[in-house]
This record gives C-alpha cells, sequence and structure tokens, in this order.
C-alpha cells in the first residue's frame, strides 16, 4: 500500500492522508482527486513511513486531533495492510477517520472496530449538496454519511 501525499488541515486539527489506488469499475463521475487513482505511485507504507509518520505527530502534537485518511479508496487497498496501517494509527491516541465510496454493510468488521469515525457513500453527482453536514464535515452528496463508533453501529 502507498501513501501519495501528507497535508495538515487546521479547519478539522488533522493529519491527513492520502493512499494511492481507486480499483472504482467505473470510477466516481467528477472524482475529486483522479490522480490518486494509479496504485504505482506513492511511497510504501512500511516501518520507515510510520516513524515519520509518528514524529510529525510528536511534532505537531497539539494541534492534531484526528487523522483523516482519503484516495483513492482507501479499502482498494490490500485490506491486511490497512488493517495494519489502522492498528499503527490507534497507537498516535487521535480520532481516525476513514473516507470511502462503499457502504457500511460493505466494510470489513475489522476497519469498522479500528476507526473512530466513516464516511460512507459514493458521490453521486445527482444528489450533490451543500447541506449535508455531519460532525463538521461538509459531504458532497446528499446519501453520503459518517458513522461514529459507538452510536451507529
Amino acid at each position: 500500500m502507498n501513501i501519495i501525499y501528507t497535508d495538515f488541515t487546521l479547519k478539522h486539527n488533522s493529519l491527513d492522508i492520502y493512499v494511492a489506488g481507486c480499483s472504482g469499475n467505473p470510477h466516481c463521475i467528477d472524482c475529486q482527486n483522479p490522480e490518486t487513482w494509479d496504485f504505482n505511485i506513492g511511497t510504501n507504507y512500511n516501518k520507515k513511513y510510520y516513524d515519520y509518520l509518528r514524529n510529525r505527530i510528536r511534532d505537531f502534537d497539539s494541534l492534531i486531533k484526528n487523522i483523516m485518511i482519503f484516495g483513492g479508496e482507501p479499502l482498494d487497498q490490500d485490506i491486511d495492510k490497512l488493517i495494519h496501517m489502522l492498528m499503527d494509527f490507534k497507537s498516535f491516541n487521535k480520532k481516525v477517520w476513514l473516507f470511502t465510496r462503499y457502504a457500511l454493510e460493505n466494510i470489513p468488521k475489522e476497519i469498522l472496530l479500528l476507526c473512530n469515525f466513516i464516511k460512507s457513500g459514493k458521490y453521486i453527482p445527482e444528489l450533490k449538496t451543500e447541506n449535508n453536514i455531519q460532525y463538521g464535515i461538509q459531504l458532497a452528496t446528499s446519501n453520503q454519511i459518517i458513522y461514529k463508533k459507538g452510536l451507529d453501529y
């Protein structure tokens, strides 16, 4: 599994992590990150990359409350590697968010247990809205939902 890039978002006090690869067939119309579809770009997530992230989080600990994982499509990755990465992230003692096009019932139970929040639902242009704000996150379409661990599943 490759990481394309990381970024800080002060609005959400988050470290944003973008994984490479999306096997959507077809891909979402008007995808906001088509450059992330290729599984072969970015840097391999391994011990060295984990150490890099740990140091960044330690350096900015008071600013980071959340780790948000985007894609590509996180659930199109090798699931064992994704689970390993999520387990690593739990050690940071931050809320872990996963953004996916998959419906909740199609998300492996192990993934559900390792995330505090999961944005679920495919982007459907016909359902575009400005009024779908959940847990402080503006969702693009009315079919999308954020599940919070302990409340919704």
